[in-house]
Protein backbone atom coordinates (compact mmCIF):
# COMPACT_ATOMS: atom_id res chain seq x y z
CA UNK A 1 0.00 0.00 0.00
CA UNK A 2 1.11 3.58 -0.45
CA UNK A 3 0.22 5.11 2.58
CA UNK A 4 2.37 8.22 1.69
CA UNK A 5 0.31 8.45 -2.21
CA UNK A 6 0.65 12.59 -1.84
CA UNK A 7 3.75 13.14 0.37
CA UNK A 8 6.15 13.60 -2.52
CA UNK A 9 4.92 16.87 -3.44
CA UNK A 10 3.19 16.39 -6.60
CA UNK A 11 3.72 14.52 -9.94
CA UNK A 12 5.87 16.72 -11.74
CA UNK A 13 4.05 18.45 -14.84
CA UNK A 14 2.26 15.64 -16.82
CA UNK A 15 3.06 15.03 -20.63
CA UNK A 16 2.00 18.09 -23.02
CA UNK A 17 1.28 16.15 -26.82
CA UNK A 18 0.67 18.76 -29.91
CA UNK A 19 -2.68 17.37 -31.27
CA UNK A 20 -2.99 17.82 -35.29
CA UNK A 21 -6.21 18.46 -36.15
CA UNK A 22 -7.63 18.94 -39.77
CA UNK A 23 -9.76 21.91 -38.61
CA UNK A 24 -7.27 24.09 -36.76
CA UNK A 25 -5.88 25.33 -39.87
CA UNK A 26 -3.61 28.39 -38.12
CA UNK A 27 -4.53 27.02 -34.76
CA UNK A 28 -1.61 25.28 -32.54
CA UNK A 29 -3.66 22.82 -29.97
CA UNK A 30 -1.51 20.94 -27.64
CA UNK A 31 -3.11 18.42 -24.88
CA UNK A 32 -2.17 18.11 -21.15
CA UNK A 33 -2.46 14.59 -20.48
CA UNK A 34 -3.20 14.73 -16.98
CA UNK A 35 -5.49 11.13 -17.40
CA UNK A 36 -1.86 9.95 -17.59
CA UNK A 37 -0.44 10.35 -14.48
CA UNK A 38 -2.05 8.14 -12.30
CA UNK A 39 -4.13 4.58 -13.62
CA UNK A 40 -6.95 4.94 -10.70
CA UNK A 41 -6.77 8.47 -9.35
CA UNK A 42 -7.30 10.40 -12.35
CA UNK A 43 -6.50 13.58 -14.37
CA UNK A 44 -7.82 16.54 -11.91
CA UNK A 45 -8.75 14.70 -9.07
CA UNK A 46 -5.15 13.91 -8.31
CA UNK A 47 -4.92 17.70 -7.94
CA UNK A 48 -8.22 18.37 -6.31
CA UNK A 49 -7.78 15.67 -3.53
CA UNK A 50 -4.18 15.80 -2.94
CA UNK A 51 -4.65 18.59 0.24
CA UNK A 52 -8.01 17.76 1.17
CA UNK A 53 -6.25 13.91 1.76
CA UNK A 54 -3.30 15.43 3.89
CA UNK A 55 -5.45 17.39 5.75
CA UNK A 56 -8.03 15.04 6.95
CA UNK A 57 -4.67 12.80 7.42
CA UNK A 58 -3.25 15.66 9.53
CA UNK A 59 -5.91 16.88 11.34
CA UNK A 60 -6.16 12.73 12.35
CA UNK A 61 -9.81 12.59 11.53
CA UNK A 62 -10.82 8.70 11.22
CA UNK A 63 -12.99 9.34 7.86
CA UNK A 64 -13.58 11.38 4.66
CA UNK A 65 -16.64 11.75 3.61
CA UNK A 66 -17.74 13.18 0.20
CA UNK A 67 -20.70 13.22 -2.18
CA UNK A 68 -21.42 12.52 -6.19
CA UNK A 69 -23.43 10.66 -8.60
CA UNK A 70 -23.09 6.61 -9.37
CA UNK A 71 -20.62 6.72 -11.95
CA UNK A 72 -18.90 9.99 -10.08
CA UNK A 73 -14.77 10.03 -11.07
CA UNK A 74 -14.01 11.99 -7.78
CA UNK A 75 -15.55 9.06 -5.63
CA UNK A 76 -13.87 6.26 -7.42
CA UNK A 77 -10.64 8.21 -7.05
CA UNK A 78 -11.67 9.05 -3.13
CA UNK A 79 -11.95 5.72 -2.37
CA UNK A 80 -8.64 3.91 -3.92
CA UNK A 81 -6.82 6.77 -2.72
CA UNK A 82 -8.36 6.85 1.00
CA UNK A 83 -7.97 2.88 0.83
CA UNK A 84 -4.07 3.43 0.26
CA UNK A 85 -3.69 6.41 2.64
CA UNK A 86 -5.54 4.48 5.54
CA UNK A 87 -8.14 6.39 5.47
CA UNK A 88 -11.93 5.28 5.78
CA UNK A 89 -14.01 6.65 2.50
CA UNK A 90 -18.13 7.29 2.96
CA UNK A 91 -19.55 7.97 -0.37
CA UNK A 92 -23.06 10.15 -0.39
CA UNK A 93 -24.71 8.61 -3.66
CA UNK A 94 -26.91 10.20 -5.30
CA UNK A 95 -29.76 7.81 -6.80
CA UNK A 96 -30.76 4.11 -5.75
CA UNK A 97 -29.02 1.11 -4.20
CA UNK A 98 -29.17 -0.76 -7.02
CA UNK A 99 -26.25 1.59 -8.69
CA UNK A 100 -24.21 -0.58 -5.91
CA UNK A 101 -23.57 -3.24 -8.71
CA UNK A 102 -22.24 -0.56 -11.52
CA UNK A 103 -18.12 -0.93 -12.26
CA UNK A 104 -17.65 2.32 -10.78
CA UNK A 105 -19.15 1.47 -7.05
CA UNK A 106 -18.28 -1.93 -7.10
CA UNK A 107 -14.36 -0.50 -6.98
CA UNK A 108 -15.41 1.75 -4.35
CA UNK A 109 -16.34 -0.75 -2.52
CA UNK A 110 -13.77 -3.54 -3.00
CA UNK A 111 -11.62 -0.39 -1.63
CA UNK A 112 -13.71 -0.12 1.52
CA UNK A 113 -15.61 2.53 0.82
CA UNK A 114 -19.15 2.57 2.46
CA UNK A 115 -21.90 3.83 0.22
CA UNK A 116 -25.20 5.73 2.04
CA UNK A 117 -27.68 6.45 -1.06
CA UNK A 118 -29.89 9.55 -0.70
CA UNK A 119 -32.40 10.86 -3.19
CA UNK A 120 -32.40 13.66 -5.03
CA UNK A 121 -34.20 16.10 -2.74
CA UNK A 122 -31.95 15.00 -0.27
CA UNK A 123 -29.00 15.39 -2.31
CA UNK A 124 -29.24 18.88 -3.47
CA UNK A 125 -28.85 19.88 0.39
CA UNK A 126 -25.03 18.92 0.44
CA UNK A 127 -24.21 21.96 0.70
CA UNK A 128 -26.53 22.88 3.99
CA UNK A 129 -25.04 23.07 7.55
CA UNK A 130 -27.54 21.73 9.44
CA UNK A 131 -28.04 18.56 7.19
CA UNK A 132 -23.94 18.07 6.90
CA UNK A 133 -24.34 17.72 10.92
CA UNK A 134 -27.36 15.17 10.49
CA UNK A 135 -25.20 13.25 8.25
CA UNK A 136 -22.54 13.38 10.49
CA UNK A 137 -24.68 12.12 13.17
CA UNK A 138 -25.54 9.10 10.69
CA UNK A 139 -21.95 8.01 9.12
CA UNK A 140 -20.21 9.17 11.95
CA UNK A 141 -17.46 11.80 12.54
CA UNK A 142 -15.02 12.90 9.38
CA UNK A 143 -13.71 15.15 6.64
CA UNK A 144 -16.18 16.35 4.42
CA UNK A 145 -14.75 17.11 0.93
CA UNK A 146 -17.31 19.29 -1.15
CA UNK A 147 -18.78 17.09 -4.69
CA UNK A 148 -16.15 17.12 -6.83
CA UNK A 149 -13.57 17.72 -4.39
CA UNK A 150 -14.11 21.24 -5.40
CA UNK A 151 -12.69 23.86 -2.26
CA UNK A 152 -10.04 25.89 -1.68
CA UNK A 153 -7.39 23.16 -1.19
CA UNK A 154 -8.71 21.78 -4.73
CA UNK A 155 -8.19 25.42 -5.99
CA UNK A 156 -4.59 25.17 -4.33
CA UNK A 157 -3.25 21.87 -5.47
CA UNK A 158 -4.64 22.71 -9.28
CA UNK A 159 -3.02 26.16 -9.04
CA UNK A 160 0.47 24.41 -8.86
CA UNK A 161 -0.37 22.63 -11.85
CA UNK A 162 -1.56 25.56 -13.64
CA UNK A 163 1.83 27.42 -12.55
CA UNK A 164 3.90 24.00 -13.68
CA UNK A 165 2.25 24.30 -16.86
CA UNK A 166 3.22 27.60 -17.80
CA UNK A 167 6.74 27.07 -16.00
CA UNK A 168 7.66 25.63 -19.32
CA UNK A 169 4.13 26.20 -21.64
CA UNK A 170 2.78 29.54 -22.77
CA UNK A 171 -0.56 28.89 -24.63
CA UNK A 172 -2.79 31.89 -25.10
CA UNK A 173 -5.98 29.56 -24.21
CA UNK A 174 -6.35 27.10 -21.92
CA UNK A 175 -9.68 24.92 -22.47
CA UNK A 176 -11.06 22.70 -20.42
CA UNK A 177 -14.23 20.73 -19.36
CA UNK A 178 -15.98 21.53 -15.84
CA UNK A 179 -18.24 20.07 -13.53
CA UNK A 180 -18.27 21.69 -10.31
CA UNK A 181 -15.90 24.66 -10.97
CA UNK A 182 -12.94 23.90 -8.83
CA UNK A 183 -10.32 23.16 -11.68
CA UNK A 184 -11.25 25.86 -13.96
CA UNK A 185 -10.81 28.31 -10.44
CA UNK A 186 -7.33 26.54 -9.84
CA UNK A 187 -6.29 26.94 -13.32
CA UNK A 188 -7.21 30.88 -13.33
CA UNK A 189 -5.52 30.86 -10.19
CA UNK A 190 -2.68 30.00 -11.22
CA UNK A 191 -1.85 30.57 -15.09
CA UNK A 192 0.22 33.35 -15.95
CA UNK A 193 -0.74 36.54 -16.54
CA UNK A 194 -2.21 37.05 -20.48
CA UNK A 195 -3.50 33.27 -20.72
CA UNK A 196 -7.27 33.40 -21.10
CA UNK A 197 -9.42 30.06 -19.15
CA UNK A 198 -12.06 28.69 -21.38
CA UNK A 199 -14.35 27.33 -19.34
CA UNK A 200 -16.96 24.48 -20.64
CA UNK A 201 -19.31 23.20 -18.60
CA UNK A 202 -20.93 19.95 -19.46
CA UNK A 203 -24.78 20.40 -18.03
CA UNK A 204 -27.32 22.16 -18.93
CA UNK A 205 -27.69 25.60 -17.43
CA UNK A 206 -23.95 26.38 -16.41
CA UNK A 207 -24.74 29.38 -15.19
CA UNK A 208 -24.31 28.99 -11.67
CA UNK A 209 -20.64 28.21 -11.89
CA UNK A 210 -19.72 31.92 -12.36
CA UNK A 211 -20.59 32.29 -8.98
CA UNK A 212 -19.08 29.03 -8.00
CA UNK A 213 -16.14 29.91 -9.72
CA UNK A 214 -16.04 33.58 -8.13
CA UNK A 215 -16.49 32.06 -4.63
CA UNK A 216 -14.00 29.35 -4.88
CA UNK A 217 -11.46 32.09 -5.66
CA UNK A 218 -12.29 34.38 -2.74
CA UNK A 219 -12.32 31.65 -0.84
CA UNK A 220 -8.65 30.68 -1.75
CA UNK A 221 -8.08 34.18 -0.69
CA UNK A 222 -6.78 34.27 -4.74
CA UNK A 223 -8.08 37.84 -6.58
CA UNK A 224 -10.23 37.55 -9.45
CA UNK A 225 -8.19 38.90 -12.49
CA UNK A 226 -11.38 38.22 -14.66
CA UNK A 227 -8.84 35.87 -16.61
CA UNK A 228 -11.59 33.21 -17.68
CA UNK A 229 -14.56 32.53 -18.92
CA UNK A 230 -17.66 29.97 -19.48
CA UNK A 231 -18.52 28.69 -22.87
CA UNK A 232 -22.27 27.20 -22.29
CA UNK A 233 -22.68 25.60 -25.82
CA UNK A 234 -20.10 22.89 -24.53
CA UNK A 235 -22.94 19.87 -23.22
CA UNK A 236 -24.70 18.06 -26.06
CA UNK A 237 -27.99 17.40 -24.15
CA UNK A 238 -26.97 17.87 -20.24
CA UNK A 239 -24.90 16.17 -18.05
CA UNK A 240 -24.51 12.12 -17.97
CA UNK A 241 -26.39 12.39 -21.63
CA UNK A 242 -24.31 10.56 -24.02
CA UNK A 243 -25.70 11.82 -27.98
CA UNK A 244 -24.67 9.99 -30.99
CA UNK A 245 -21.89 12.95 -31.68
CA UNK A 246 -20.43 11.81 -28.40
CA UNK A 247 -19.98 8.29 -29.17
CA UNK A 248 -18.76 9.19 -32.49
CA UNK A 249 -15.93 11.70 -31.06
CA UNK A 250 -14.87 8.67 -28.87
CA UNK A 251 -14.76 6.76 -31.77
CA UNK A 252 -12.63 9.01 -34.33
CA UNK A 253 -10.63 10.37 -31.56
CA UNK A 254 -9.70 6.61 -30.63
CA UNK A 255 -8.81 5.94 -34.31
CA UNK A 256 -7.21 9.19 -35.69
CA UNK A 257 -5.34 10.09 -32.07
CA UNK A 258 -5.05 7.13 -30.12
CA UNK A 259 -6.62 9.29 -27.61
CA UNK A 260 -8.93 7.77 -24.96
CA UNK A 261 -12.06 10.13 -24.02
CA UNK A 262 -14.73 9.88 -21.49
CA UNK A 263 -18.20 10.48 -22.71
CA UNK A 264 -19.04 12.77 -20.12
CA UNK A 265 -16.48 15.55 -20.17
CA UNK A 266 -13.22 14.87 -22.73
CA UNK A 267 -15.58 14.31 -25.62
CA UNK A 268 -18.21 17.12 -25.01
CA UNK A 269 -14.84 19.10 -24.44
CA UNK A 270 -13.46 18.25 -28.53
CA UNK A 271 -16.62 18.88 -29.92
CA UNK A 272 -17.26 22.12 -28.68
CA UNK A 273 -13.33 22.52 -29.29
CA UNK A 274 -13.90 21.35 -33.39
CA UNK A 275 -16.88 23.93 -33.25
CA UNK A 276 -14.80 26.54 -31.87
CA UNK A 277 -12.13 26.26 -34.43
CA UNK A 278 -14.75 26.19 -36.95
CA UNK A 279 -16.49 29.34 -35.91
CA UNK A 280 -12.75 30.73 -36.02
CA UNK A 281 -13.22 31.59 -32.30
CA UNK A 282 -9.14 31.77 -31.70
CA UNK A 283 -7.71 34.42 -33.20
CA UNK A 284 -5.09 33.53 -36.09
CA UNK A 285 -1.91 32.20 -34.71
CA UNK A 286 -2.64 31.56 -31.15
CA UNK A 287 -1.96 28.00 -29.34
CA UNK A 288 -4.70 26.51 -27.49
CA UNK A 289 -3.87 24.37 -24.72
CA UNK A 290 -6.67 22.01 -24.18
CA UNK A 291 -6.57 19.75 -20.64
CA UNK A 292 -7.46 16.45 -20.49
CA UNK A 293 -9.08 15.70 -17.32
CA UNK A 294 -9.21 11.61 -17.42
CA UNK A 295 -12.22 10.36 -16.10
CA UNK A 296 -12.13 7.80 -18.05
CA UNK A 297 -13.39 4.74 -15.43
CA UNK A 298 -17.23 6.36 -16.23
CA UNK A 299 -16.82 5.04 -20.11
CA UNK A 300 -17.62 1.55 -18.37
CA UNK A 301 -20.74 1.90 -17.86
CA UNK A 302 -21.73 4.81 -19.92
CA UNK A 303 -20.86 3.35 -23.06
CA UNK A 304 -22.32 0.07 -22.84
Amino acid sequence: MVSNLFQSGGTGLPPVELLSLSCARNIRVKLLRTDLIHPLVSGNKWYKLKYNLLAAQDQGYPRVISFGGAYSNHIHALAWAGFNMGLETVGIIRGEPEYAENPTLRDCQRWGMKLHFVDRKTYRRRSDAEYLQQLLEVVGPGYIVPEGGSNRLAVKGVAELAEALCSSESPDYILLAAGTGGTTAGFAAGVADGIRVLSVPVLKQGEFLRDDIARLLAESGVADRHNWQLDLEGHFGGYGRVCADVRSCIERFGLQYKLPLDPIYTAKLMLRLEQLLAEEYFPSGSEVMVVHTGGLQGARSLLV
